[in-house]
């Protein structure tokens, strides 16, 4: 799973939970279990596609690894190859580019924002009432300055801004993701219901508190990031939800919903998104790291433009071969490939998919996993191919060239 695997994964969970919320939650008057609910929905969101579980009952392990002729010609083929030409790699450098481009740009607003909003408490201006993390800067001379110290206690009290501050950096890997925006917004008309409630409580007369809100007396300072009393975009959801009547406990039983939900997801990520091909291979086709392009032979070790060409396995006289041929390199594996204790003891078993490079020399360069297995099965992999004596190099009329090549490495624990 690379990093665009993982992020296209990420934002399809993002857009389940909060499809979830939009229609089960959003009307219920449990805000802090609102709350729990979208903090929770955006910490699996980027945790899930790490998640896996397991079908097959434990074995014994008796034979540490197998690995056959035909399991190298059954892929020895076009997996994840090098671009043809150079337009699809122009494209995809375009795709990485555009994500950087953005989340520095997101990157730079949210800090700018904190520092604006850090400022902001250095002097209290007439009619302001906000908080930012443990601080708040509230107008002496406003009315009901009790009332609005309680509400702008409660969003200290709470950490309201640390919800805040973790869906903009969500934000920042996301920003192409317009379900973020919603979540930014829902997690915080939830932080006013809430400083609204215990507020008009201590009030003792919603009447009274809700125009309290309705004056025009506040003015903010303008940064998305502090907590205000006023917010005039806010203001009608705020006094709807503070005269709605109460949601009834049996609609407590909505949000027991959400553990079929986390299962479903899960099982979309460990038996489908996560060994679908299709996905798999529209992902490995945007490259994120350089790794991609040395994968390829298209930068050196350094990162460096190759001047040397790439080719194929299959467009060239003579193929690259391990030094004795598929039997020796079997017997290579089966010496000297350790099966992970980590990989044993969560009985993990499949294949772990590699290219690397067939240098004119006969050295193996650029190894990459294409598909991972996990639980120390691709380290291993990796270094056995590393350890591996030199091959015998491929052939173009008769001179050494370098070749890319595709290898499935095989773990199997049998009784």
């Amino acid at each position: 799973m690379n990093w665009a695997h993982y992020i296209l994964q990420v934002n399809i969970y993002l857009a389940v939970f909060y499809g979830f919320y939009k229609l089960l939650l959003d009307k219920e008057t449990y805000f802090m279990l609102n709350r729990i609910y979208l903090l929770s929905a955006g910490v699996l969101s980027i945790s899930i596609p790490f998640l896996r579980f397991e079908w097959f009952a434990s074995q014994t392990v008796s034979q540490p690894i197998y690995m056959g002729a035909y399991q190298l010609n059954s892929y020895i083929s076009d997996f994840n190859q090098a671009p043809s030409d150079s337009y699809a790699v122009w494209i995809g450098s375009s795709l990485v580019l555009v994500y950087i481009t953005g989340v520095i740009l997101f990157t730079s607003r949210l800090i700018v924002q904190v520092i604006k909003a850090s400022s902001s408490l250095k002097t209290t201006k007439k009619g302001a009432a906000f908080s930012f993390l443990n601080r708040k800067s509230i107008d002496p001379d406003l009315p009901n300055l009790d009332i609005i110290h309680q509400h702008e206690d409660i969003h200290i009290k709470q950490w309201h801004t640390a919800d805040v501050l973790f869906f903009e950096v969500l934000t920042i890997l996301n920003w192409f993701n317009p379900i973020l925006y919603f979540y930014k917004r829902s997690i915080r008309n939830l932080h006013e219901y809430l400083a609204d409630e215990q507020a008009a409580n201590f009030q003792g007369d919603k009447e009274e508190y809700a125009m309290l809100l309705l004056s025009n007396s506040f003015q903010v300072p303008r940064t998305s990031l502090n907590n205000h009393f006023f917010t005039q975009s806010q203001l009608k959801k705020r006094i709807t939800m503070l005269y709605k009547e109460k949601s009834k406990k049996r609609a407590v039983l909505k949000y027991g919903l959400f553990l079929p939900l986390f299962a479903l997801t899960l099982t979309l990520s460990s038996a489908t998104l996560r060994t679908n091909d299709k996905v798999a291979k529209l992902a490995d086709g945007i490259p994120l790291n350089t790794s991609f392009f040395m994968s390829n032979g298209l930068l050196d070790q350094n990162g460096q433009p190759r001047q040397d060409s790439v080719y194929n396995f299959t467009s060239i006289d003579k193929a690259p071969e391990f030094q004795g041929g598929y039997k020796k390199f079997y017997d290579y594996l089966k010496t000297s490939v350790k099966y992970p204790e980590a990989a044993v003891k969560n009985n993990i078993q499949g294949k772990v998919f590699l290219s690397f490079i067939v240098e004119k020399d006969g050295k193996l360069n650029n190894i990459h996993v294409d598909r991972k297995l996990g639980y120390g099965t691709d380290e291993e992999a990796i270094r056995v191919l590393e350890e591996s004596p030199n091959w015998d190099p491929g052939l173009v009329k008769g001179k050494p060239v370098r070749v890319k090549y595709n290898i499935p490495i095989s773990f199997s624990l049998s009784k």
